[in-house]
């Protein structure tokens, strides 16, 4: 029976010290302004944002540096809701549209503060920053006539009555994304229970430089689930 039990603990302090790094997948809400206007000719387009930034990351780490330094990487597709009215000619749409960001963040992570169950489970506090990369999309006339191939501005004015999606802001990224680049701070939690980690952190994300002087800085919170490698 002791012998049993000896072999479950190594097995269970192989398993635990074993993870180098992991893999993981996250939820994420930023509170980030988005309206703006434009106008050509008697067409004009404004927009406000109508609540939080959302969407999901994938990201991966690793975990196992000197000095309890930690690396990461994360990939972040992300869209939010806005309101949108149109004007033409004395005549007025409002409606429901949509900015979208897929965005790279980089990320030097160190550990604070340990806090160890034996075997079963460890919680670490961490600060850490780094860089990171958007291509951001937003409501704009280019954007109307590329999604409604047209140049002709009643044509578009017609044609924008019917609104879009998320596709169309997703099949339009890749002509009409902006870019941007900027510097982040954060401070999370790591809750480790054998091969499974669980992530809570908070970031703020400084917009260094913009294309199209669109995008300011914000904060940000991520909730995650990561499986140890």
């Amino acid at each position: 029976m002791n012998c049993i039990k000896n072999k479950l603990y190594i097995l269970l302090l192989i398993t635990y010290a074993f993870p180098l790094g992991g893999i993981g997948l996250s939820g994420l809400n930023n509170i980030i302004s988005n309206k703006g206007s434009e106008t050509d000719d008697n067409f004009n387009l404004s927009y406000q944002d109508n609540g939080l930034e959302q969407g999901f990351n994938f990201f991966i780490y690793f975990d196992a540096l000197p000095s309890d330094l930690a690396i990461e990487y994360s990939k972040e597709f992300k869209f939010q809701e806005l309101n949108a009215i149109i004007t033409f000619n004395g005549s007025e749409i409002s409606n429901q549209s949509y900015a979208g960001r897929i965005s790279d963040y980089f990320t030097v992570r160190k550990d604070l503060m340990d806090l160890s169950i034996p075997i079963l489970a460890k919680v670490a506090l961490s600060v850490g920053g780094g860089f990171n990369t958007h291509k951001s999309i937003i409501p704009s006339i280019s954007l109307l006539k590329d999604i409604y191939d047209t140049e002709d501005l009643n044509t578009l004015f017609t044609s924008a009555e019917q609104g879009w999606n998320s596709d169309d802001v997703r099949n339009a990224l890749n002509d009409n994304g902006i870019d941007a680049t900027g510097l982040h701070i954060q401070c999370g939690v790591q809750a480790k229970v054998l091969m499974l980690s669980a992530f809570i952190t908070a970031k703020y994300t400084f917009i260094t430089k913009d294309d199209n002087n669109s995008i300011d800085s914000f904060p940000g919170f991520t909730l995650g689930l990561a499986y140890g490698l």
